[in-house]
C-alpha cells in the first residue's frame, strides 16, 4: 500500500485537502511520507501546507530537467514529510508515473499521489485509491461512476472517506444512509470528516490544524487506520 491514489469523481470534495493532513498525520505517527502533486486539476498542496517548494516538480523529474532529490522539498512544519509540487507543464502518462512511484517508494513509507486524471493514472501501480466525496448526489454518483472504472482497470482496493459532514445530512439520492453511499461507491469506508470552519480555515491560510481539536483527531484516525490499526470512526 505504498502508493495511495487520491481521487474524487469531481472537484470540490476537499481531495487536496484531505491528502495533506492525512499526510501530516502519517509523518506524525512515524512514516517518512511524500505528497506528489501531479498538477492536472489544479496546483494547491502548497498553499495548504504552508511552505515554498523547490523551483523543481513531477513535470522536470520527467522531462529529465532534474533529479528526484532536486524536485523535493520538506515541509518544516512536520518533521518526516515531503512535497514533490508538479513543476514544468508535462505531457504525463501512465508508464512514467508508474516508473517514478517504483523509484520513490525505495525512499518513502508512504506516497500519497493528488492531482491526476483517470487518463494517466497507472492503476495497478498502486496500492491503494482513496476516494473522497461529500454528501450529495452528484458528488457519491460520480465517485460511484470513477470506482466502477477504477475497478474495471484492475484496482486492487478502494477506500472511501466522506468529507464535509453537517450536523444534517441533506437526502442523497440512491442511499439513504451512509451505508447505501458505502454500497453504491463499493469502497469500505476509511473515515468521516466533519464540516468544520477551522478546516477551511487553516487549509485557505496555510496554517495548521489546531493541536486539540476534533479534525485534528478525525486525520489521525484515518492515518492509523491506512496503517492497519484498529481506530473507532469520529464525527464528532
Amino acid at each position: 500500500m505504498k502508493s495511495i491514489a487520491m481521487c474524487s469523481g469531481k472537484g470540490g470534495t476537499g481531495k487536496s485537502c484531505a491528502a495533506t493532513y492525512i499526510a501530516e498525520a502519517l509523518a506524525r505517527a512515524g512514516q517518512k511520507t511524500l505528497l506528489v502533486e501531479l498538477g492536472e486539476d489544479s496546483r494547491s498542496l502548497d498553499l495548504i501546507l504552508g511552505v515554498t517548494t523547490t523551483a523543481f516538480g513531477v513535470g522536470d523529474v520527467l522531462s529529465g530537467l532534474c533529479e528526484i532529490e532536486e524536485a523535493i522539498s520538506s515541509v518544516d512544519r512536520t518533521p518526516g514529510l515531503y512535497l514533490m509540487p508538479p513543476g514544468a507543464e508535462t505531457p504525463l502518462n501512465s508508464e512514467d508515473i508508474a516508473d517514478l512511484l517504483r523509484k520513490l517508494e525505495k525512499e518513502y513509507d508512504y506516497i500519497l499521489v493528488d492531482g491526476a486524471r483517470f487518463q494517466t493514472l497507472p492503476v495497478k501501480a498502486f496500492g491503494l485509491f482513496l476516494m473522497v466525496t461529500t454528501p450529495d448526489s452528484l458528488s457519491v454518483r460520480a465517485c460511484a461512476d470513477l470506482s466502477r472504472r477504477l475497478y474495471g482497470k484492475g484496482a486492487r482496493e478502494i477506500r472511501l472517506i466522506i468529507n464535509d459532514v453537517p450536523p444534517r445530512v441533506p437526502p442523497i439520492e440512491g442511499a439513504e444512509d451512509f451505508d447505501g453511499v458505502i454500497d453504491m461507491i463499493g469502497a469500505q469506508l476509511l473515515g468521516v470528516i466533519p464540516q468544520s470552519p477551522k478546516l477551511r480555515y487553516s487549509a485557505n491560510s496555510g496554517m495548521p490544524l489546531d493541536d486539540f481539536s476534533l479534525t485534528l483527531k478525525v486525520f489521525e484516525h484515518i492515518a492509523a487506520r491506512l496503517m492497519g490499526r484498529r481506530m473507532p470512526l469520529l464525527v464528532r
